[in-house]
């Protein structure tokens, strides 16, 4: 037999289409997208353990646990390797016993057929119908059992499926039993190969009211999507399953797919009406999509595949789909009945991928078809950066790969779908943005916007976050509630996805967190649900330095679904010291194990100084230089709610500038300044310097002349009271600040986001920044305002900070990436402290450069080829 007769032949596809096997999208085959659950691949993760020994028998465990399952004893059921193998069985015992013919309601599977005739038995066809779709016509099914009920000869044997295989026509069990009432000599063979998906086991099932005079055949392959494993079984008398066991081999299953029957009919998990459902649903968008086609006709379905007729569609259509689009079609030419080329069967699979084919469709049956778009199948090539932990790198990476597409003459366009963190950005359109997207913006040279990261969480302790969505604050609620938004949410991301994709040659998306984090798997909208709706091809980065790198990788692709794993393109190895080679082992386990090559050792880069996604990044120990009694100590104060903590990033370029992070009394030593950064939740911040005793150094800090510099809600800390009236921030009204300035701040549900291009400062120089916060501060008349904003005229827009002494304090983020303005101010420090000035040694924060040796590294160590291959640009 042609395996194309049957669908799912990816090798004999893949050589019609001039792609990859794996390229393909395909609709031939009804079997699960997501491939089969985790159950079964626990289940067969744990059979390993049996290879050494062969199997039992007949499949003895997969008999009890059908018993079990069926409430009907084991004596009744067979397993066979396949349903297939079993039909054929069935037609080599009807043989021997002498059956006159075989009916086969059609259209039907054509297995059937071949099975009886290569068994020399004699065939009559009795045509079934189809059900017409409402308003098209009466149904003739009914009248297709009538004529057989009245011709088949007496002793004969009935194929049938129910639901039907192409039709998908279900019937209520009741019906077929009347029948086998009515002509008990025939022996009725009833295919259910797709039941699961027409309802409940008991609704829907012969197996447990089954009389003698009948066989029922199930399968595993489809429901679960095990169609490697070859699983089917078989429900009949006791005498007739002894005669059909004279068929087959004994071990005929074998230790994996005997695990995995076990594993399918115990389960308990709520699988199957879960995945009733979303078929049902999917099966409703493939059909409506469908229908929309001109002059085309889709029969009413309840499996996972939709039979429907395109009576103008060309000769080639399945050959064109394949050549042009790479998606793989059933012809149905080969169902008796529908030999005339106008009859098609698609499985039901995502919606994304259902737009795909009629789009697909609707090219060909237009005429339009002309040209070959890209292997990938996406409307815009994407790659995606996914990773074992968070902070593994994801963001650097995805901003290095937009750097050197865009260096390589591509448009490309940065996408994180969601972000939980507290360093965020202003946009030029004045919407708050992750930081991580700010600077992939810039690394492919394209303006901030905040749909690049359409979800924003930003945590602040009690359990509590705020969401910004689109940029906007939308107020604030328990982070467990987070899960019941995310159907809503994902409509936003999809949205703002395809408003950025638009146009673009290319997108880099980011992942959050661990792509394996099973537990968040049901709520993700941002790793692989969001690969899925792009079509992104996934580079998976694992952090070498945090040890176990091999394990992680490997862990995280075996929490992967088959469908999942197919968008996986590779591994990359981050923050690596060392000589490369002496990872090959490695690598060749992860190949030999995956499939999946590790494309990638990207080196481990110390002076690096690119803006990090969140606070996992910072180490206890301190950055810069060694001390010495001409270095400069700035300790940052690390509150649990700090936010933007990048601010203090470019002092990392500096000489004789040691920068550290304060977390307790222990680490405080001799600082020379000691900054404040922003924080999510200024009044738990307060209470926590208080508790730790860190407050009480502070403030001796500040009476013996030290330096003390406040950024957003570090201002706000340094005044004489904070205020929430309409608890933004906290459930208390008020709270005493550290009175270190003659400030007063409350709390505003409003939140300003303000990019600020030019600000005066105490220092006589401009420098600029953003502003993010909710708070509105008044001064007395002991804090000067000497830090205000001005527009592209010189016109003055307000107070950004004050001074009282060496104590100052500005709402600006990013005051400090300005290079004159920051050395001006170290300058004016190390006076005041009678230490020597820097003849003329200063830092160069250039966030330009630092992402051109970004892309010139990742460029160095990474196989780019693979990787535009794979988005089908070279």
């Amino acid at each position: 037999m042609n395996p194309e007769e049957h669908g799912g032949d990816l090798r004999g596809m893949a050589a019609i289409s001039g792609r990859e096997p794996g390229a393909l999208l395909d609709f031939s085959v009804n079997i699960r997208p997501e491939g089969p659950p985790e159950f079964l691949f626990a289940a067969m993760l744990r059979a390993r353990a049996t290879l050494s020994a062969y199997p039992s028998p007949h499949a003895e465990e997969a008999l009890e646990a059908a018993a079990h399952h069926h409430g009907i004893p084991a004596a009744r059921f067979l397993f066979g390797n396949g349903s297939n193998e079993l039909i054929h069985a069935c037609a080599r015992m009807l043989k021997k016993r002498g059956v006159p013919a075989v009916c086969i309601v059609e259209p039907a599977f054509s297995e059937y057929a071949l099975a009886c005739r290569r068994a020399g038995l004699e065939l009559c066809h009795v045509w079934g119908g189809l059900a017409r779709a409402k308003g098209s016509g009466p149904a003739n099914e009914d009248g297709g059992l009538a004529r057989l009920l009245a011709s088949a000869p007496s002793g004969a044997a009935v194929f049938l499926a129910n639901p039907g295989n192409p039709s998908g026509i279900f019937r209520n069990p009741d019906e077929y039993l009347a029948c086998m009432r009515r002509r008990p000599d025939l022996l009725w063979i009833v295919d259910e190969a797709f039941v699961e998906y027409a309802g409940p086991e008991a609704d829907c099932s012969l197996v447990r009211r089954a009389p003698e005079n009948s066989l029922v055949l199930r399968s595993l392959t489809k429901f679960y999507a095990v169609p490697g494993l070859r699983i089917g079984y078989l429900a009949a008398a006791p005498e007739l399953i002894a005669a059909l066991r004279a068929e087959i081999p004994i071990w005929n299953l074998n230790a994996f797919a005997l695990a995995a029957a076990v594993a399918a009919l115990t389960d308990r998990s709520g699988f199957a009406e879960q995945c009733r459902r979303e078929n049902a649903a999917r099966r409703d968008d493939l059909a409506r999509r469908l229908a929309a086609l001109r002059g085309a006709e889709v029969f009413p379905s309840a499996a996972n595949y939709l039979l429907f007729r395109l009576p103008k569609a060309p000769r080639d259509l399945r050959e064109l789909l394949l050549r042009r689009f790479g998606i793989a079609l059933r012809a149905c030419a080969n169902y008796h009945g529908l030999e005339d080329g106008t009859w098609f069967r698609a499985a039901v699979r995502l919606p994304e991928e259902h737009l795909r084919l009629v789009s697909a469709l609707r090219a060909v049956l237009s005429g339009r078809a002309s040209v070959r778009p890209a292997p990938a199948g996406a409307a815009v090539p994407a790659l995606m950066l996914q990773g074992t932990t968070s902070d593994a790198g994801k963001s650097v990476l995805a901003a290095a790969y937009c750097r050197i597409f865009l260096q390589d003459g591509y448009s490309v366009c940065p996408f994180k779908a969601q972000n939980m963190a507290l360093n965020s950005g202003v946009s030029p359109a004045g919407e708050e943005m992750g930081r991580a997207q700010l600077l992939q913006a810039q690394a492919a040279r394209v303006t901030p916007d905040a749909r690049m990261n359409p979800i924003l969480i930003k945590p602040h302790g009690g359990g509590m976050a705020q969401l910004v969505v689109r940029g906007v604050s939308t107020g604030h609620m328990p982070i467990l509630e987070y899960g019941s938004k995310t159907d809503e949410l994902w409509r936003t991301v999809t949205r703002a996805y395809d408003e950025l994709a638009h146009g673009r040659d290319l997108m880099v998306l980011e992942g959050a967190g661990g792509a394996g984090e099973v537990n968040l798997k049901k709520h993700d909208i941002v790793n692989m649900r969001m690969a899925r709706y792009a079509g992104a091809r996934v580079l998976l980065v694992g952090d070498i330095e945090r040890g176990g790198v091999y394990a992680s990788l490997l862990g995280t692709w075996m929490t992967f679904t088959d469908a999942e794993r197919r968008q996986l393109l590779g591994y990359i190895v981050n923050r690596f010291r060392g000589t490369p080679s002496v990872l090959g082992p490695a690598h060749d386990y992860l190949l030999e194990h995956t499939g999946l090559p590790v494309l990638g050792v990207i080196p481990y880069l110390s002076d690096l100084v690119l803006p990090k996604e969140d606070t996992a990044s910072l180490s206890r120990q301190e950055n810069g230089a060694a001390a010495g009694p001409e270095t400069l100590d700035i300790a940052v104060l690390m509150l649990s709610g700090i936010s933007n903590f990048t601010d203090f990033q470019p002092f990392e370029t500096e000489p004789n500038l040691r920068l550290r992070y304060i977390r307790s009394l222990q680490d405080w030593g001799a600082p020379h300044v000691v900054m404040l950064p922003g924080s999510k939740s200024v009044m738990r911040g307060l209470e926590e310097l208080r508790e730790s005793g860190l407050a009480d150094k502070l403030l001796a800090h500040a009476r013996g002349g030290g330096w003390v510099f406040g950024i957003c809600g570090g201002l706000q800390m340094l005044g004489r009271a904070v205020f929430d009236p309409e608890a933004v921030e906290s459930p208390r009204s008020e709270a005493p600040g550290l009175g270190l300035m003659d400030l007063r701040s409350t709390f505003a549900a409003k939140k300003t986001l303000i990019r600020v291009e030019r600000a005066q400062t105490p220092l006589g120089l401009a420098s600029g920044g953003y502003e993010i916060h909710h708070g509105v501060t008044e001064n007395g008349p002991e804090a000067l305002p000497l830090f205000r904003r001005h527009d592209a005229s010189g016109a003055d827009r307000g107070i950004c900070g004050y001074v009282t002494g060496r104590c100052w304090a500005t709402y600006l983020h990013g005051i400090f990436d300005d290079d004159a303005f920051r050395h001006a101010w170290i300058e004016h420090v190390r006076a005041s402290l009678g230490l020597p000035a820097l003849s003329g040694q200063a830092g160069v924060y250039s966030l330009e450069k630092a992402l051109d040796r970004l892309a010139d590294t990742v460029r160095e160590h990474c196989d780019l080829q693979s990787i535009y291959r794979a988005l089908g640009l070279k």
